[in-house]
């Protein structure tokens, strides 16, 4: 009932103030992915904090994760990002938006990634979906570790590829 009555409102052309919403943890990551010739692997960040303003449309979006939260299930490799990206001095890649076009639940997302100390802007697709009480947004996108002066780490005296492929899952609960 209450969902028909918010259909029947917006239908109405009656508007709601922007709300803010913040990514559930356990139900949310971001998760990067690298190649190298003799093995690929991903880690998972579920330690992120991503905040929407939303008005039944996503209006801005800021993310935040701690570059010792992302886990491969290998220490040593972990501890090895973690010297390579010098997580000691830059604890955080941040996302914040500067404009969101929508259509229907296909959304495109500008703003400014900060990683490793470098802001650059980037744009990247996402989904938006609403099930019952929340509203999920997935998408993904590819860096250049250069571009962000970090060198891509070695393994056996061979770098990895520049690139990394980045994909996330946020939920928000609507109630």
């Amino acid at each position: 009932m209450k969902n028909l009555l918010f259909l029947f409102l917006v239908l109405a052309g009656f508007s709601f103030p922007p709300t803010k919403l913040t990514a559930d943890p356990q139900a949310s990551f971001v998760r990067y992915r690298m190649e190298h010739p003799l093995h690929n692997w991903d880690a998972t960040s579920r330690a992120t904090r991503c905040v929407v303003v939303y008005d039944g449309r996503i209006t801005a979006v800021a993310v935040s994760a701690p570059v010792k939260s992302f886990d491969s299930g290998n220490s040593n490799r972990d501890s090895h990002a973690l010297e390579a990206l010098e997580a000691l001095t830059f604890r955080n890649v941040t996302f914040s938006s500067t404009e969101i076009s929508e259509n229907d639940d296909r959304l495109i997302i500008k703003g400014n990634l900060t990683f490793h100390g470098v802001t650059r802007p980037i744009a990247f697709y996402a989904t938006r979906t609403k099930e019952a009480q929340a509203l999920k947004v997935e998408g993904a996108f590819d860096i250049n570790m250069t571009d962000y002066g970090v060198n891509p780490p070695s393994l056996v005296g061979i770098k990895t590829k520049e690139k990394i492929a980045v994909d996330f899952l946020m939920v928000f609960s609507l109630e």
